[in-house]
């Protein structure tokens, strides 16, 4: 049953949402289990054989159309373009991203666009979504059009936004296929190639920086014995620019976190992109490239993994170096002298020191000593301490020879050198 929405009432809403900057205050965290799992309910839903529904005198289709907006001026193209569309809606309204709509090879470059697609079907189990197409338009003279559906929520007698997604449609035999719009909206970044990473930004290149990327990266790779390979670094100046680019308009679940935080690989690991606006931000690269890249990753310790990320790459929001966090870690000890590390480090995400959860920065201090010691194939071996951490604190006492007992003392000299 379709939702009748007030036009005028609706068509105010959208205008002030579209018209009012974003707010994004962001948590740090890249939810490294989903990386690493196979749990099928984390994956596409794909369905080959979905059938278009067929249009009749009396069907009402899936979605409003917003005042003033038509497909396109042209009517057998409008005609095919909302049968397109509808075939598209009903599907993704049962949770369905299928190959009628759009082709395997782009879900594989665009996953991060997909993941939003995704739910729209789990959306609906709460509440009826109803879809509003508020604009289409032809960038290239009607080869292919961009299309703006708002995807809207009715809850306790109100309407409330839930998606704003732009779509790339596309001719394709008797019908229109669909794609993210990354590439028509990144066409005018600008690029430049250093060693094995092509840049692509909207900004001034810092080339230093970059450069330091690379160098690590290449150095990474040879510490997993995987060759040097391309990759294509995406620098947003905000967030919001990155979400944009992919034809996410607006997504109340990313107002004020993002489950990827400020970065995040895709197209099978040939793309890195981050809203931080630095090019080099090591900190999410290198937690993606261990879920992805890393023998038995299953076997990975998320924390020790992110203290890693946080050794070699600064801390992912705020980006306070080592040197930053020794002594904040140090000011904890003077404002609580009661305070036991080992304790912090278990508690996990519910410690925190200057919004820095502990087990992640403590981690990145017995990562820091582990390679000055041992190397870094016997970091790596203390990041396969398992899921849950099991072999972790038996392997940092074979590696420092520092038992639970000895901990928080360990730590303590750690942060005063």
């Amino acid at each position: 049953m379709n939702i009748c929405i007030p036009h005028r009432f609706l068509s105010t809403l959208i205008l002030l949402v579209l018209c009012t900057q974003q707010t994004l205050a962001f948590t740090t965290g890249t939810d490294f289990n989903e990386r690493t799992s196979n749990d099928s309910t984390e994956q596409l839903v794909i369905e080959n054989n979905v059938q278009a529904p067929q249009l009749s005198n009396d069907y009402r289709a899936p979605y409003e159309m917003n005042l003033g907006a038509v497909f396109s001026e042209d009517e057998q193209t409008s005609l095919r373009l909302q049968d397109s569309v509808t075939s598209l809606i009903s599907a993704l309204l049962q949770g369905i991203i299928s190959e009628d709509h759009f082709t395997k090879e782009e879900q594989s470059i665009h996953s991060f666009f997909y993941k939003a697609l995704r739910n729209l079907g789990a959306a609906t189990d709460q509440h009826q979504l109803a879809p509003l197409v508020l604009k289409s338009y032809s960038p290239d003279e009607g080869k292919t059009h961009l299309i703006t559906i708002a995807f809207m929520k009715s809850k306790d007698q109100s309407i409330q936004i839930y998606r704003i997604i732009e779509f790339h449609a596309y001719p394709h035999d008797d019908k229109f296929l669909f794609k993210s719009p990354f590439e028509y909206n990144t066409r005018n970044l600008t690029t430049h190639q250093l060693g094995s990473v092509q840049y692509h930004l909207s900004k001034p290149f810092n080339i230093s920086r970059a450069q330091e990327f690379v160098d690590f990266k290449d150095m990474f790779e040879s510490l997993v014995d995987l060759p040097t390979t391309p990759l294509d670094y995406y620098c947003f100046e905000t967030l919001d620019n990155l979400l944009r680019a992919h034809g996410i308009i607006y997504d109340c679940t990313k107002c004020n976190w993002l489950k990827e935080d400020l970065g995040f690989t895709d197209n099978n690991s040939r793309s890195f992109l981050t809203g931080k606006g630095d090019e080099r931000y090591i900190f999410e690269y290198l937690v993606d490239f261990m879920a992805d890249h890393c023998d038995d990753n299953a076997d990975l310790y998320p924390p020790f993994v992110y203290g890693i990320a946080t050794y070699f790459g600064d801390y992912g929001l705020s980006g306070d170096d080592m040197p930053t966090l020794k002594a904040q870690f140090r000011n904890k000890l003077i404002e609580d002298p009661n305070t036991n590390f080992l304790v912090e480090f278990q508690k996990g995400r519910k410690s925190s020191v200057n919004r820095h959860f502990s087990f992640y920065v403590i981690s990145a201090f017995l990562c820091e000593e582990v390679v000055k010691k041992h190397g870094m194939q016997a970091m790596l071996k203390l990041a396969h301490s398992g899921r849950d951490g099991e072999l972790f604190l038996n392997t940092l006492e074979k590696l420092l020879g520092v038992d639970r007992d000895g901990f928080h003392a360990l730590i303590e000299r750690l942060i005063t050198t």
